[in-house]
């Protein structure tokens, strides 16, 4: 297992190096952030006074070939993990992945009992109408989001009437 994370590290160092040599461009609006053909929409959390939350979002690769989702980093907390949903005796509970592959042509929803970015020892309390920058990492470079914090009780459906 080791090696395996060796070796996904070391692949991950050689695409960042490569994708900074292919000068890939990178947008961002309020709901749109775009590194090449992969867009992230509607980043969001539902707002909290927890020090640990989830980030959800939506991701199209309209790219020839796969990319994959390596994780993000953000000032608003001390850590940020990629996990995805593994309940437990009943319980609601987040593992961590390693990373996670988009196919050509296809889309990856992170939703709540899905995939999210974990955000662990948050700085300060979040509320409804917040916005805070996580940079979201791809083997093809790093892209910022702004990612809006809702209403507690939200849910990705929340998002529906959202235009792109």
């Amino acid at each position: 297992m080791h090696f395996l994370f060796s070796l996904v590290l070391f692949l991950s160092a050689v695409a960042a190096a490569a994708g900074e040599t292919d000068h890939v461009s990178i947008h961002q609006t309020d709901h749109k952030s775009t590194i090449g053909g992969v867009t992230l929409l509607h980043a969001w959390m539902p707002e909290t006074e927890a020090r640990d939350a989830l980030v959800f979002f939506e991701i199209k690769n309209d790219e020839s070939f796969a990319v994959t989702l390596l994780g993000a980093e953000s000032d608003q907390a001390s850590k940020v993990e990629l996990v995805g949903f593994d309940p437990k005796n009943g319980e609601t509970a987040y593992s961590t992945m390693p990373h996670l592959q988009i196919a050509p042509g296809s889309e990856l929803i992170l939703a709540p009992n899905a995939a999210a970015f974990r955000l662990s020892s948050i700085k300060g309390h979040l509320h409804a109408g917040d916005n805070f920058e996580i940079n979201v990492i791809f083997d093809r470079g790093e892209v910022p989001v702004t990612v809006k914090v809702e209403s507690a009780g939200a849910t990705q459906h929340s998002h529906a009437g959202h235009n792109h």
